[in-house]
């Protein structure tokens, strides 16, 4: 039983440096899909912000002030992000606004869909339609798991 163990083990630590390059792929393309949707949602906004407001118009705990200052503000932070990511400028801190944008996201979309909102939720604009859903709440899911991710390990990518 010795034998099987060093074997199994030394051939799987062989392939380990070339697993580590695997998962470093996989993480730095998670890392630029994650900034690729930042900048898109974020241009798509900002090009037609209307959708965006009317996907806040059920949210009764915002006044309209605020549901336009939201709508203003959210577009040029998922645009910064997306670049600050990009260039990888303060990585730790930018991935931690952007799991915590994403965390946010997420909990929108919980209560969109156990409060039965019926309205497109705004994410990418007119380009994509995306209403409240699981659809939409697992897709936040992913992308909070993904940032989770990139921010655990941030030398990874």
């Amino acid at each position: 039983m010795g034998d099987f163990n060093r074997i199994f083990y030394s051939s799987f630590s062989a392939n380990l440096p070339h697993n580590k390059k695997i998962i470093n792929l996989i993480n730095t393309g998670f890392y630029y899909l994650i900034a690729v949707v930042l900048l898109f949602s974020g241009i798509v906004k900002i090009i037609d912000d209307e959708e965006l407001i009317n996907a806040l118009n059920p949210f009764t705990i915002f006044p309209i002030d605020m549901k336009i200052i939201i709508a203003s503000v959210l577009p040029l932070l998922e645009i910064m992000l997306g670049i600050l990511m990009i260039f990888k400028i303060k990585p730790k801190i930018t991935m931690f606004a952007v799991t915590t944008l994403f965390a946010i996201f997420v909990a929108v979309s919980i209560y969109g869909l156990t409060a039965s909102f019926r309205a497109d939720c705004g994410f990418f604009g007119n380009v994509l339609k995306s209403s409240f859903g699981w659809e939409k709440a697992l897709r936040n899911a992913v992308l909070l798991s993904l940032s989770l991710i990139l921010l655990v390990k941030p030398g990874r990518v």
